[in-house]
């Protein structure tokens, strides 16, 4: 039996030896014993690499050496230790000094240490260095912040100039209008059609510029999101274009769709967008027939998609039977002043679908293109389902 207990007293004895040495031994982490007041009692060579003090120089010190003045003036290093006291533990990110007087970023871990009755009898204080993570972290961030400012001032200058374009644009288009009321009857067939090219140039500028004011203010106007019936917005946007509707004896099929969390003026763009491209790139001899269906659906589901695959998204589908596109453009056609046929054979601006991508990004949700030539096409809106709707 006392053989027993000498064997377990050495290995024991050799246990905490071994322990003891792989303390002092790391070096990525510095690893300080304190004692109840924060007085530096030992540490390992991590400690010694990181601070730049040699032992014999930190031992018998508070480790308040190691805080910036502005943290030993605000105490933190005294509030670490009565947290670490009071709670078991003290966790904090900030600059430390060492003994050359330069900064790192360290992670530190206040642990406190209690006697055999259950009082504080010390503390032990792991430092890592995350200097490298948060020099990242920072340039990150600026980053974003000059991509943000950047995107803000080109969508401004896109609103500024998009409106301060519109008067002088007035302007030509009341001249033309008075030219063509007075002197009509003094014009060449040949005037006449220049004229009518005018006319019709400065109509596709209009155009133009009310996009890229709905384009900028997809980027910047305010979202306020609330509770939305699609079906309302689907048949509002159908009496608006009801005339081009009946124009084209079109049939537009929708039931069942879901409320959403939206932006009710944005999905109602997106809405006005799509449903105006299937129109307008319908076959001649062919009535125009568009869909719009709604269906909730796994991440797996979409094609490509590379995120959280626990995330459930409504899908809805808009889908027509018109003149289509090649596949290797499903995704060009989203991009600003992208255009697959010309502006003779068929008006617009190569903007709609653009706006349309943005409103669909301004819901954290996809948008794809799916066609095929003198098939038809289908564009597929994905939105997250809300934790409310889940």
């Amino acid at each position: 039996m006392s053989q027993r207990k000498l064997e377990l007293g050495n290995r024991g004895r050799l246990t905490s030896l071994y322990w003891e040495k792989m303390i002092a031994e790391v070096q990525d982490y510095a690893i300080i014993l304190l004692d109840e007041h924060g007085i530096i009692m030992d540490w390992n060579k991590g400690a010694e690499k990181l601070k730049g003090y040699a032992m014999e120089e930190a031992i018998g010190k508070s480790f308040r050496i190691f805080y910036t003045p502005q943290d030993q003036l605000d105490r933190l290093p005294e509030k670490l230790i009565n947290i670490a006291r009071d709670t078991g533990k003290a966790d904090h990110e900030g600059w430390r000094v060492r003994k050359d007087g330069t900064l790192f970023w360290g992670s530190i871990v206040i642990t406190a240490l209690h006697g055999d009755n259950g009082e504080v009898i010390g503390f032990a204080k792991v430092t890592r260095d995350l200097t490298e993570r948060k020099s990242a972290e920072d340039r990150l961030t600026k980053k974003n912040a000059e991509l943000e400012l950047m995107n803000q001032e080109l969508s401004s200058f896109a609103y500024v100039s998009s409106h301060d374009l519109q008067a002088p644009l007035r302007k030509i288009q009341s001249f033309i209008h008075r030219l063509n009321e007075m002197e009509s009857d003094n014009l060449s067939d040949k005037g006449k059609e220049y004229m009518q090219r005018i006319v019709n140039t400065t109509s596709h500028m209009q155009r133009l510029i009310e996009d890229l004011l709905t384009y900028s203010r997809a980027s910047t106007q305010e979202r306020a999101f609330e509770l939305v019936d699609l079906n309302e917005i689907a048949e509002i946007v159908t009496r608006d274009l009801e005339d081009t509707i009946r124009e084209k004896n079109a049939v537009i099929e929708f039931s069942a769709l879901p409320m959403l969390h939206v932006i009710q003026f944005q999905f109602q763009q997106l809405f006005v967008n799509l449903l105006s491209n299937s129109l307008k790139f319908s076959k001649k001899d062919v009535q125009p027939h568009i869909g719009i269906t709604a269906e909730v659906i796994s991440a797996d589901q979409i094609k490509g998609y590379t995120g959280d695959l626990t995330k459930r998204f409504h899908h809805i589908a808009i889908k027509d039977n018109g003149i289509g596109f090649a596949e290797e453009y499903s995704t060009k056609i989203f991009e600003v002043f992208q255009r697959l046929h010309g502006t003779a054979e068929y008006s617009g601006t190569g903007i709609g679908l653009s706006i349309c991508k943005k409103i669909v990004e301004n819901h954290n949700g996809i948008i794809q293109a799916e066609g095929k030539v003198k098939e038809g096409a289908t564009f597929h809106i994905y939105i997250p389902v809300t934790e409310s709707e889940a």
